[in-house]
């Protein structure tokens, strides 16, 4: 189903999770040559970071579900109007 309107954050909801993944990576790097203190600075920002940004992103997914909804519920509204206005327009004919 395309949507209409696409998130206008998708793309930052990317560069959020390139970010996150980029710090992993910089603590892994560090982890693999050995360097505490680095280790020690990345494991501090990701404690940080991280909830920050799982929790936006989850927003993100939340405001995009809240809006397929409600393109849904028009959708359903607009069909119920054309339904009870075939019945009106076909009673009418039956009248006449």
């Amino acid at each position: 189903m395309a949507m209409n309107n696409p998130h206008p954050n998708n793309n930052s909801t990317k560069a959020a999770e390139d970010l996150l993944q980029e710090m992993k990576q910089r603590a892994a790097d560090a982890h693999r040559n050995n360097d505490a203190f680095m280790m020690g600075v990345m494991t501090q920002l990701l404690k940080v970071v991280s909830p920050i940004v799982n929790k936006a992103i989850a927003r993100a997914n939340r405001e995009d579900l809240a809006q397929i909804n409600a393109d849904h519920k028009k959708l359903r509204e607009q069909a119920q109007a054309e339904r009870q206005q075939r019945r009106e327009s076909s009673g009418r004919n039956r009248e006449d």
